[in-house]
């Protein structure tokens, strides 16, 4: 989990509330904004995800929350299905050899199918508004919801493989490795579950190149746009 439990509970608390219920209570529009974050590997999405969230505007009581690898899990819980599927849910692409495989013998039920359950949850969440939604095609998952500030985070193959090297304590050409690696996973996976290509800047609304420009200016970027989504067309015209 990428936050605290105290606000992850409270964010699924929120969702539930909000989202399950028929009638009168049902909010087919976003409650709030929320942002998608997509990066090349080797430049901390997750830290960078953790310093955001307290620097974007709250709503009623109700915290931003990053969701990444508890995205699967707040997938497999809500649809009451065993936690040790979540390893057949790498973010890489999944073969249909081995989906189709894993249901003759039993290993786990369809896999196209617990991916489509998990962009569910992605859009579910993004309805649900102040949630900073990391990976997994977040972006396209939810390009036709209103109230998305869509980010991915670029530098340099160099300077990536430098700042991986540093953080996971390793020699520069083993960072170089997985960083292709992880970066070619989600590259299929984007491929595979929505027929797009990750790197297309026109799936963005900012593409920031972290090596280039500050990390505080980089927040800021994100914040800005969040706050402008919030306040009401009037207030964005005075603005200029």
């Amino acid at each position: 989990m990428t936050t605290a439990p105290s606000g992850f509970q409270h964010a699924a608390s929120y969702l539930n509330i909000h989202l399950t219920h028929a009638g009168p209570g049902v909010h087919p529009h976003p409650l709030g904004p929320f942002v998608t974050l997509s990066r090349e590997s080797g430049l901390g999405g997750t830290a960078f995800a953790g310093m955001l969230a307290p620097r974007l505007p709250p709503g009623n009581d109700h915290p931003w929350s990053v969701y990444s690898s508890n995205l699967i899990d707040e997938m497999l819980c809500t649809n009451r299905l065993p936690a040790h599927l979540a390893r057949f849910l790498p973010e890489d692409r999944v073969s249909e050899f081995n989906a189709t495989i894993g249901e003759v013998v039993g290993l786990h039920p369809n896999l196209w199918m617990l991916v489509s359950k998990t962009n569910e949850m992605i859009r579910r969440i993004a309805r649900g508004g102040h949630a900073i939604l990391l990976g997994r095609g977040a972006n396209f998952a939810t390009a036709d919801l209103p109230g998305g500030v869509h980010v991915r985070l670029v530098a340099r193959e160099a300077y990536r493989d430098a700042c991986a090297a540093r953080c996971r304590g390793v020699e520069l050409s083993e960072a170089s490795a997985w960083n292709a690696h992880r970066d070619a996973a989600r590259r299929r996976y984007v491929k595979a579950n929505f027929s797009a290509n990750i790197a297309d800047p026109t799936a963005y609304d900012y593409v920031i190149n972290i090596e280039r420009v500050p990390l505080e200016a980089a927040i800021e970027i994100i914040v800005d746009a969040v706050a402008r989504i919030s306040l009401p067309v009037a207030t964005i015209a005075a603005r200029g």
